[in-house]
């Protein structure tokens, strides 16, 4: 490394590396704007760069058993923070059978017309296929290509049935304590995210809160400071 450059500055909150694979947890998280300050994280209420802004968790698996560079298999899903918390009460609740599954299609679909598509699924199975006791009983699995969006009467979309193509695929397998790491790290980070960005928001989200209430009291005649405005005042 050029000591001239200053180091560089990772979003990786925490990662799991075996001597083929390795799996890592990002920062994505968004705050919320003020109209929603509530929620504290961002849920898709704007846009940047044509996309909807949505607080997540961004986990990478790398597979590079079969080398790198080239050979090294890339993979990538969004979890909701509040996903990544349940999956860590699953492990400190002792579950020694679980699954669970989510798939996503998303962006503007290319000249194709396939759009993003990827799949993320969590395991724990106590023995193998054999009956064999697992050492690494959990399984993490993203698969990443693309498919056919459809748009439902709801507003949202789905994946065309038949249409998934493919691209990536990876999996890794964990043992308890280190599944239990990736998440507990990741839930400890999110919370101090949360303790960091919520004060301001929330303190200026009031403020604008109790603002419009008053300006509202005052066009229907009745004047109201903004401290008896707010529903908090005592």
């Amino acid at each position: 490394m050029n000591q001239n450059q200053p180091p560089r500055i990772s979003e990786q909150i925490y990662k799991v590396q075996t001597d083929r694979k390795l799996i890592a947890v990002y920062d994505r998280l968004r705050y919320s704007p003020l109209t929603s300050y509530a929620q504290i994280h961002a849920k898709g209420e704007y846009q940047e760069n044509g996309h909807n802004v949505n607080s997540l968790i961004g986990i990478t698996i790398q597979d590079y058993s079969n080398g790198t560079g080239n050979k090294n298999i890339i993979v990538q899903f969004n979890l909701a923070p509040e996903q990544i918390q349940f999956f860590l009460t699953r492990i400190t609740a002792g579950f020694q059978e679980f699954e669970w599954s989510l798939s996503k299609i998303y962006g503007n679909p290319d000249a194709q017309g396939y759009s993003i598509a990827q799949q993320f699924s969590i395991s724990r199975h106590v023995s193998d296929q054999n009956g064999r006791i697992m050492k690494s009983p959990w399984r993490i699995q993203i698969v990443n290509g693309k498919g056919i969006k459809v748009k439902n009467q709801n507003g949202g979309s789905y994946m065309k049935s038949g249409s998934f193509i493919l691209e990536k695929n990876a999996f890794i397998q964990l043992t308890d304590m280190d599944l239990y790491t990736l998440l507990k790290r990741t839930d400890s980070y999110i919370t101090n995210w949360e303790s960091c960005m919520a004060p301001s928001l929330i303190s200026n989200g009031k403020r604008a809160y109790a603002e419009q209430q008053s300006q509202r009291s005052q066009q229907n005649g009745q004047y109201q400071s903004p401290a008896q405005a707010s529903p908090y005042a005592a």
